[in-house]
């Protein structure tokens, strides 16, 4: 299912400035979009090792969002755990067209 989330990336960037991350309900599931100095990325909201929520988590300049509960790193470009200690983030695909920003879910 694709979803349009903004109707440009300018609103897109308004509304989650660099270096911070919203949640986003599709279908009553928890999703993250998160605005990292490499652009947009979208991933589950939930961390895979014990399911706290990543809204709170920080981003770092390796391109990775640390969850706030056990200070996993995960990169956002492919999802992976950086210490290997637990299971990868489900990362989904996102675009940026002419009329809006979109992810497929």
């Amino acid at each position: 299912m694709i979803v349009k989330l903004f109707s440009s990336e300018e609103e897109a960037i308004q509304e989650v400035p660099k270096g911070t991350t919203r949640k986003l309900v599709v279908k009553n599931k928890g999703y993250l979009l998160i605005h990292s100095n490499n652009g947009f990325s979208v991933s589950n909201e939930l961390c895979p090792h014990q399911r706290a929520s990543l809204v709170k988590g920080t981003l770092n300049n390796f391109n990775e969002i640390i969850c706030p509960l056990h200070e996993y790193r995960f990169n956002l470009k492919t999802g992976a755990e950086a210490s290997n200690k637990c299971g990868s983030l489900t990362l989904y695909q996102i675009a940026v067209k002419s009329d809006g920003l979109y992810i497929e879910i």
